[in-house]
């Protein structure tokens, strides 16, 4: 269990925390599922477990080398299967199990669904850009939307970033409808770790106008417009 000085984030069904020593299978099994492995848009093999292990390591040391920014491992929220419920609460009603030990019983629990980052572009050290990497039993819901929003507070506000970036691929229309939804602007294909991406960016006052606005709202507006309100200012 992280303490709670490791969480970096967590809302009402997402965690967000560095990556530890036991997250290597969790990574592993992620990555062997060909739904994400579609769209990767880099070939570091993170289905073999001595480069998942490295991978670890090395965003270990990265967190203490480069404070504020990194690969950081993203749990949400599970309930309980309702046999698990429903031992827990006869147990205690027959006096076998404790108040304490019930209330430990029933509480939901964090589970891997696969990271978040804000890390430099490699050829813009100045630059950062945002990323997730989920399973898919995450996908669909707002759990993306839920930490890129995290990461951009944390890149406009302790890190006082002027702008951000994010890429996906191509085909990726689903990632490109989030990165969206967060108000970024579409700046069309770039070269990207050996491939082709589609480039978005956002600026500070471009993000404080957008989210000024509730979730809601900037789905609509996205699903009803091509192109982003804010991304007509300058």
């Amino acid at each position: 269990m992280p303490s709670d000085t490791d969480i970096l984030y967590q809302g009402p069904r997402l965690r967000i925390r560095p990556f530890r020593s036991g997250d290597v299978q969790p990574l592993i099994t992620m990555h062997r599922d060909p739904r994400v492995r579609a769209h990767l848009a880099d070939d570091v093999p993170l289905d073999e477990p001595r480069i998942a292990h490295n991978f670890i390591a090395h965003m270990q040391q990265f967190y203490r080398q480069y404070p504020g920014t990194g690969i950081w491992c993203a749990e949400h929220i599970q309930p309980r299967d309702p046999d698990t419920l429903a031992d827990a609460r006869r147990a205690h009603a027959e006096g076998e199990i404790d108040d304490a030990l019930l209330a430990i019983l029933v509480q939901p629990r964090w589970a891997f669904c696969g990271w978040f980052s804000l890390v430099h572009l490699a050829d813009d050290p100045q630059t950062l850009e945002i990323g997730a990497r989920l399973s898919p039993q995450a996908w669909g819901g707002a759990l993306a939307l839920d930490g890129g929003e995290w990461l951009l507070q944390h890149a406009f506000g302790p890190l006082r970033q002027r702008q951000v970036l994010g890429h996906c691929a191509s085909t990726n229309r689903s990632a490109a409808h989030c990165l969206q939804v967060l108000g970024f602007c579409p700046q069309g294909l770039v070269a990207y770790n050996g491939t082709q991406a589609q480039r978005f960016g956002i600026d500070h006052d471009q993000w404080a106008r957008w989210h000024a606005q509730p979730r809601r709202q900037r789905q609509r507006a996205v699903l009803g417009a091509p192109v982003l309100p804010t991304c007509s200012s300058g």
